[in-house]
C-alpha cells in the first residue's frame, strides 16, 4: 500500500525529482511507530463523509419514444406560455435538455434596453452565485454559463442564463431524474431575486 501526501510544507525537504515535469518528491517507509501514533490520535472532525446528495439520479432508465419525431411538438399552450417537447431518438441517454425563454415586452427596443437586459442577466447570475457558491464563466455571445451548486455539479447537472433579444433564458442540462429539483430551485431563486447596490456597482 502507498500513501501520497502533497503539501507546500515539504518545499526544500525533498531529495528526488520526477523526470518528466521536474516535480520534487521524496519516498520513505512508514514506520510501525508512526502508524501506531496515527491509530491512537483523536479523530479529525474535518474528515467526514459529505452530506447526502439529493441531485444524484437513481432512475437511469431510458424513456423509449413511441415514434420518430423530427421536430418539437407543442404539448400545452396558454395565454402566457407554450410548452414544446421532443424526445431523444439519437443518443439514447437518461439525460434532458431544458430551455425556458422569458419574454419581456420592452427587451430589444433600443440600445439602452439591450444594455439593461444584459446587465440584468449578469446580476441574476451573480445573485444565483451566492446560492451555488461558485464563480461564473463568461462565454462567447454573452452566454453566462456555470455549474450549479457543487452537489448538482458532481451529479452531472449544469445550468446557464443568457441574455436574449426578447429577454433572457434559463438552460438546464443533465440526468433527467433529478433535473426537476434543480429547476425548481433556480426558479425559486429567480422569483426572490433582488438587486443589491454593492453588487450592481461591481457588475455594471
Amino acid at each position: 500500500d502507498r500513501i501520497f501526501w502533497e503539501s507546500k510544507k515539504f518545499e526544500g525537504l525533498t531529495d528526488k525529482f520526477e523526470p518528466w515535469y521536474g516535480t520534487a518528491y521524496s519516498i520513505e517507509k512508514v514506520s510501525s511507530s508512526k502508524i501506531q501514533a496515527w491509530m491512537s490520535s483523536a479523530p479529525n472532525e474535518n474528515l467526514h463523509l459529505p452530506a447526502p446528495n439529493v441531485f444524484i439520479p437513481k432512475d437511469l432508465s431510458i424513456k423509449n419514444a413511441q415514434e420518430e419525431v423530427k421536430f418539437p411538438v407543442l404539448l400545452r399552450k396558454s395565454s402566457y406560455s407554450k410548452l414544446w417537447y421532443k424526445p431523444d431518438t439519437v443518443f439514447s441517454t437518461p439525460k434532458a435538455y431544458v430551455k425556458i425563454d422569458f419574454n419581456c415586452p420592452h427587451a430589444g427596443n433600443s440600445p439602452e434596453t439591450e444594455v439593461l437586459g444584459d446587465l440584468f442577466a449578469r446580476l441574476l447570475l451573480d445573485y444565483l452565485n451566492e446560492y451555488v457558491g461558485l464563480s461564473s464563466l463568461l462565454m462567447p455571445s454573452f452566454f453566462l454559463w456555470h455549474s450549479s451548486a457543487y452537489y448538482a455539479q458532481v451529479a452531472g447537472l449544469l445550468y446557464g442564463i443568457s441574455h436574449t433579444d426578447s429577454g433572457f433564458e434559463v438552460t438546464l442540462v443533465g440526468y433527467n431524474h433529478k433535473l426537476r429539483i434543480l429547476l425548481e430551485t433556480i426558479i425559486d431563486k429567480i422569483v426572490k431575486f433582488e438587486v443589491k447596490p454593492d453588487r450592481f456597482s461591481v457588475i455594471k
